[in-house]
């Protein structure tokens, strides 16, 4: 099923996470991430690039607070929760509303907050030093984004969403299936590994 498969997305992303402390690390700063860059990119491309359509407004003004400003970092939310609807439409629903209160409260931090910034940019570094720390010291692995930049950008937040609501007892054969999966491919890189050694 290629890029639009849970489970080819989940386990290609899984392999390359499966330290406890690696994905308590990930738990933690991969939400970081997203909360930052959403808010640099507001910073530094705040024009707004289009009119929210009107039963959209509609809708946004049921919802207390300020809306989602119309800029690219809710057109690059957008696509996201579009893309992890399509791999999973329950768990695609259920992120919906927190990756919404990321993009307005990223949005807000960075218009309404002096110095806000530098506060995100400090941030976003020290959660990427941890990520890097992560695979470094106990996964002992590169992370997915050297091999695929983009699938492991666009992966991390669903892959943090789908560990807690595995936790929670969602899905528990697609969780028991997808763990299978991510140890056949650990086991396979590691066969790889100790032959080219």
């Amino acid at each position: 099923m290629g890029v639009f498969d849970i489970r080819t997305e989940f386990s290609k992303y899984g392999e390359y996470h499966a330290n406890k402390v690696n994905v308590a690390i990930h738990m933690v700063f991969v939400p970081t991430i997203l909360w930052t860059a959403l808010g640099i990119t507001t910073r530094l491309f705040p024009q707004e690039l289009f009119a929210y359509p009107p039963p959209v407004s509609h809708l946004l003004s049921y919802i207390p607070g300020p809306s989602p400003l119309a800029n690219s970092s809710t057109i690059a939310m957008l696509a996201y929760i579009l893309f992890y609807a399509i791999l999973d439409p329950i768990a695609g629903l259920l992120i919906t509303p927190v990756i919404y209160s990321f993009l307005v409260t990223s949005q807000q931090f960075a218009i309404e907050c002096a110095g806000s910034m530098k506060v995100m940019v400090v941030l976003f570094v020290v959660a990427w030093v941890a990520q890097f720390i992560g695979h470094g010291v106990f996964e002992r692995r590169a992370p997915a984004l050297v091999d695929n930049l983009v699938q492991a950008l666009v992966m991390a937040p669903f892959f943090v969403f789908l560990e807690v609501l595995f936790a929670c007892g969602y899905r528990p054969d697609l969780n028991r299936e997808l763990r299978n999966e991510i140890g056949s491919r650990i086991l396979a890189f590691r066969r790889k590994s100790k032959k080219s050694d």
